[in-house]
């Protein structure tokens, strides 16, 4: 599976081809570093602490100086002194998403282990991956529903830059997303919002939705970073220009949205959390939001009607949806293309996981948890990622990703900060 190479045809479908004669092995790098543990953990293991030359592949699936792709990359750093040890694990999303990933890397740990602990013997025998898609086929359901109006203009609608990146090479296509990504030059930061603070808040919005139902965690934060987000990006906007011409705007476009990109983890719907299933699993929604309702303050009440907005969309991924937007996508091999087309012409066009990120602080190589796990930076601009924190006990943390001007603005917002407090 990580060990064949990306292939696409002139149509634009995208296969992972392992040929006997040209094994296209994963990337593995050892190296040492002069960076000692006691640094990093000083710095509450700040990325301005890191080694440098940590990440050995982008946050874009591209080639590699002698023009291949890896399908994954593994960078192991031993730290001063014999101090520590860094790994660096990046697989490509054409081949896995993050669920896959943690798999992956959590059996690795276990082969590792029976390894290092010299058993004698055969290990017990663990079941294997199953990396065909045909599974994905059998699991979808009979029934069909209709896919949400805005996600499927998004991926059926024609584009002609959307058909030129998907029948160009994955080589030339990974070179032009990243270079685009580059010059994004967003800036990124990890925040952490305590159970307390998410426990309060949802009490609090909850008393402003009509049943007086309990939004979800994920509903509740990425309603909150959205906003956020969104206000930030109307001040810098606002700075740039003159109040008439704001206003002439406001009246040619009585109703202005701002397209949000929700990527959904399918496998409990698809019935696959027990098949093992080592590949992608992803469905996204583009929620199309009111953007005169996103740059309107934050409170409880404004919250609350963003979080229905968030969990109406939630609601609607049941196995018949997953279905119908599988059906809707497969015959057209260039639509993955056309999402990313989109989004990279609209320079305020958000991303979110809903999900949070699977906990690889599981990762145990036999000498416990790690003291810190953390994506890398750079990344693409207007994202958001939530992870596990390192007590999963105690809330998440918030990966946000945005141009640095707004997030000059999003440090300034009061009721953001009240509530998610910066780790670095």
């Amino acid at each position: 599976m990580l060990a064949g190479h990306l292939q696409a045809d002139s149509r634009g479908n995208i296969s992972v081809v392992v040929d006997p004669e040209n094994i296209n092995l994963p990337e593995y790098k050892e190296s040492n570093s002069d960076v000692h543990f006691d640094e990093l953990e000083a710095d509450g293991f700040s990325w301005r602490s890191w080694p440098k030359g940590i990440n050995t592949a982008g946050p874009m699936t591209r080639a590699n100086k002698e023009g291949v792709i890896k399908l994954a990359n593994v960078h192991a750093i031993r730290l001063k002194q014999n101090s520590g040890f860094i790994i660096y694990i990046s697989m490509v999303h054409y081949v896995v998403d993050g669920p896959a990933h943690a798999d992956i890397v959590q059996r690795w740990c276990l082969n590792y282990q029976w390894m290092a602990n010299q058993t004698t013997g055969n290990p017990e025998p663990l079941a294997p991956f199953s990396t065909d898609r045909n599974l994905l086929k059998q699991s979808l359901s009979e029934v069909r529903t209709l896919v949400h109006k805005k996600t499927e203009k998004t991926f059926t609608k024609f584009s002609l830059l959307a058909e030129i990146l998907a029948r160009i090479s994955p080589e030339l296509r990974g070179y032009i997303i990243s270079k685009v990504v580059e010059r994004q030059k967003a800036e990124t930061h990890i925040f952490h919002i305590s159970r307390a603070s998410l426990e309060l808040l949802q009490k609090s919005v909850s008393a402003h939705i009509p049943d007086n139902s309990t939004p979800t965690i994920n509903e509740l934060v990425l309603s909150l970073a959205t906003k956020t987000m969104a206000q930030a990006q109307k001040m810098v906007k606002k700075s740039r220009s003159c109040a008439w011409i704001s206003l002439f705007k406001g009246i040619i476009n009585k109703k202005r949205i701002l397209p949000v990109a929700v990527i959904f983890e399918a496998r409990k719907q698809m019935g696959l959390t027990d098949k093992l299933y080592a590949g992608n699993v992803l469905i996204p929604k583009i929620v199309c939001s009111d953007l005169d309702q996103l740059e309107s303050m934050t409170t409880e009440e404004s919250l609350a009607e963003l979080v229905a907005e968030f969990g109406q969309a939630t609601c609607e991924l049941t196995p018949s949806y997953i279905a119908s937007h599988i059906n809707m996508v497969d015959p057209l091999p260039t639509s993955f293309a056309r999402p990313l087309a989109r989004f990279i012409g609209h320079k305020s066009a958000m991303s979110f996981v809903y999900d949070v990120m699977p906990d690889m602080y599981k990762a145990d190589f036999g000498h416990g948890r790690p003291a810190w796990v953390s994506p890398i930076k750079p990344f693409r601009a207007n994202a958001v990622l939530l992870l596990t924190h390192k007590d999963a006990t105690d809330g998440l943390d918030v990966f946000m990703s945005v141009y640095p001007e707004v997030m000059q603005e999003v440090f300034k917002n009061k009721f953001w900060t009240d509530i998610a407090k910066l780790i670095y």
